[in-house]
């Protein structure tokens, strides 16, 4: 609790080729994935490649540790129907995810990491994001408030600049409650990380980690800067981004893009 209330206080791969070989299970990496977006992966790390999106998957946890992707203005559809649409273990986690029953019961949504409405343009890639390895357990006016305003905010900039690159997840620390029978850890907070680099406006880039209860507060209370953020999980999140750029953007919050 100290270090994420000092980081609010204070807010204001290795080669990818050889990683991955090991890394990655059978699946190729998704061909809209310009790797810009996947963070420092480490050698421990379990990575599992969808049609859409990519994550490291944390075992201990049953969750994933970031889920990474990017959202173009093109995807921003409604082209498929949610309601045949089923929450599923994700075949591709070797040790196994978490299950339905997990969840069933529990008091906590079944929340997404990559919404479901940044997946909508593609029927697999829709399917694919009610995996519970894209799930965390949070709270029902979190879901459905804040994170929910937060997602449509990353929507809103996917529109206006053409393209963003998103990290997102749960902080995920020692001694977290947990549910059902696989033990799934109850993040007290998640994070989202968001990177405006389209090569028309300057690049840009900021951070939310947000409490996971209901607030009304704005958006703008939530924001740190990515060095902070990375700090905070222990983790580098856009590191394919020329050193110059990373040094000069991830220090400090981009509100041009507000």
């Amino acid at each position: 609790m100290g270090k994420i209330f000092s980081l609010f206080l204070t807010a204001g791969i290795i080669a990818l080729g050889v990683y991955f070989s090991g890394l990655f299970t059978g699946k190729s990496v998704p061909q809209n994935l310009s790797g810009l977006e996947i963070p420092h992966i480490r050698s421990n790390d379990v990575i599992i490649p969808h049609s859409a999106y990519t994550l490291s998957y944390n075992e201990e946890h049953e969750q994933a540790n970031w889920v990474a992707y990017e959202l173009t203005r093109e995807e921003l559809a409604d082209n498929f129907s949610r309601n045949k649409m089923r929450f599923k273990p994700d075949p591709d986690v070797p040790t196994g995810s978490a299950e339905d029953d997990d969840y069933r019961n529990s008091g906590y949504d079944r929340g997404h990491l990559a919404p479901a409405g940044d997946m909508n343009f593609s029927e697999q890639a829709l399917r694919e994001s009610f995996y519970f390895s894209n799930i965390s357990p949070q709270q029902k006016r979190f879901n459905s408030g804040i994170w929910k305003k937060l997602e449509d905010l990353v929507r809103d900039w996917a529109q206006t600049y053409g393209s963003v690159f998103i990290v997102t997840g749960p902080v995920l620390e020692k001694n977290l409650t947990y549910i059902g029978r696989n033990r799934v850890s109850v993040p007290r907070y998640f994070y989202k990380a968001v990177l405006i680099n389209n090569g028309k406006q300057p690049p840009g880039a900021v951070a939310f980690v947000i409490e996971n209860i209901s607030s009304k507060a704005p958006l703008r209370n939530y924001m740190i800067t990515i060095d902070s953020l990375e700090s905070l999980i222990s983790l580098d999140l856009f590191p394919k981004l020329d050193d110059s750029v990373e040094n000069r953007i991830e220090s400090k919050i981009s509100l041009n893009y507000w």
